[in-house]
């Protein structure tokens, strides 16, 4: 299915007659193609704009690229050295004033602050994004309304989180921008993935939870599939498997966590190895394979010594006590339970913040006039 962002884009590239407009045009599809996980389009894309302005390079195309490049950067290896190139690609852009870039600049910079649990400068981005973007600015709004509904949805208030995601729908819709609508359906499977898993660790299953956020797993997967986005194929089948581990089909997980455990290592994304250690080991565990029950525990355990979130920690470490203690060894079961609670303790402070944070700017769920 060609997505209707990139068909406009090819239009305008095409009917283009000025080639810093042409340029600027074509950084836009190398960001969408990053998006995609179009890694490899994108940065040819980016050598090709960079070899023709290369004797005499223009200021806005130069803002474009850097943050082309900023994506590439953060949907192939995430870490600093994405946020240092989008941190450029923002001064370029507010050292023109640029009225499109700067917002969506301070968006990213927005979604890059609140994945890594930065929530103050988090809520400054979002702010001048809201600020300076205009009504139509679906791209800039889009995305920083995808960060407002999961900050809130990962502080445990959904019924907050749903007006911003319908704007994220609604932005999304008048672009014809598909990704976005897959960001936003993968974000929304993740967060009631997590909370299931947390309930499940400790003792509170929450079955019908469970079964919503497989059929929105399953959504996402199908999405995804029929628009051709590859940046969170590893992802999905790992939710399903985690969704699985709560069900009890354990067989089925031990299958799709030995699939695509691999994968998900080559990502990058070590802080989420803790909680998919955790649940394959639980799988096995359930399945009567102690001896790989304990090989996987212990991946967990190295893997929590790194930075990885409270909340799958804590889900992680409750799984892991239950192991131990099976296996015959009391007191290291009770040390990891009170890891485990005090990582839930963690997270619940963490969620309280965020929470009063975001009540603060957003009084009524409307963005207050002093981040406006």
């Amino acid at each position: 299915m060609a997505s209707r962002l990139l068909t406009q884009l090819a239009s305008r590239i095409a009917a283009a007659r000025d080639p810093v407009e042409a340029a600027c045009l074509r950084a836009q599809r190398g960001i969408y193609l990053a998006r995609q996980g179009k890694v490899d389009e994108a940065e040819a894309l980016v050598k090709a704009v960079r070899g023709e302005f290369g004797t005499q390079p223009n200021a806005e195309v130069t803002a474009w690229i850097s943050l082309v490049e900023a994506l590439i950067q953060f949907y192939g290896e995430p870490g600093p050295k994405a946020l240092d190139r989008l941190r450029r690609a923002h001064a370029l852009s507010r050292a023109m004033n640029h009225p499109v870039l700067v917002p969506l600049c301070a968006a990213w910079l927005a979604h890059i602050e609140f994945n890594s649990n930065r929530m103050e400068p988090m809520l400054l981005y979002a702010g001048e994004a809201l600020r300076l973007a205009q009504p139509d600015h679906h791209a800039a709004r889009a995305r920083v309304s995808l960060v407002i509904a999961d900050a809130f949805h990962y502080a445990g208030r959904f019924d907050l989180a749903k007006p911003w995601y319908a704007a994220v729908r609604q932005h999304a819709l008048a672009e014809g921008d598909d990704a976005m609508i897959s960001a936003m359906l993968h974000n929304v499977a993740a967060f009631r993935a997590s909370g299931t898993r947390l309930q499940d660790a400790f003792g509170n299953p929450d079955r019908e939870q469970a079964a919503r956020a497989m059929l929105e797993t399953e959504s996402t997967g199908n999405f995804d599939t029929g628009i051709g986005t590859a940046s969170l194929s590893w992802f999905v089948p790992l939710l399903r498997a985690q969704l699985l581990t709560v069900q009890g089909h354990y067989e089925e997980a031990i299958g799709l966590f030995s699939t695509n455990l691999q994968s998900a290592g080559a990502q990058g994304v070590t802080r989420l190895l803790v909680s998919f250690y955790a649940d394959s080991a639980w799988c096995k565990f359930k399945s009567g394979r102690p001896e790989e029950a304990e090989a996987d525990a212990a991946l967990c355990l190295s893997a929590s010594e790194k930075d990885c979130d409270a909340d799958d920690l804590a889900a992680s470490l409750a799984r892991v006590a239950e192991i131990v203690a099976a296996l015959g060894d009391a007191e290291r079961a009770d040390q990891l339970r009170e890891r485990a609670l005090l990582a839930l303790e963690t997270h619940r402070h963490q969620q309280a913040l965020v929470l009063q944070l975001l009540l603060s700017a957003l009084p009524d769920g409307q963005w207050d006039s002093k981040l406006t």
